[in-house]
């Protein structure tokens, strides 16, 4: 069985090129995947890597609606 290794606030603003700060208010809203370790928080590659494909799916939706709304307001003029 392979142990899995879990990152630290730093490892993934490292990661993503942000502030710790940023990662941290993120993963206190509940909008990165992450658990608490005591106090410290701890993120899994696996969930990090299936959040940000989540995330870019959402973009290309959010996208295609737009482009969507666009048409059809063209259309109606």
């Amino acid at each position: 069985m392979e142990t899995q290794r879990y990152l630290t606030i730093e490892e993934v603003a490292q990661r993503f090129g942000v502030n710790p700060t940023t990662v941290y208010r993120l993963a206190h809203r509940g909008v990165l995947p992450g658990f608490k370790v005591g106090n410290q928080w701890r993120f899994s590659q696996e969930m990090l890597e299936l959040w940000v494909a989540d995330q870019m799916t959402m973009e290309r939706l959010k996208a295609e609606d737009h482009d969507l709304r666009h048409r059809e307001d063209s259309d109606l003029r």
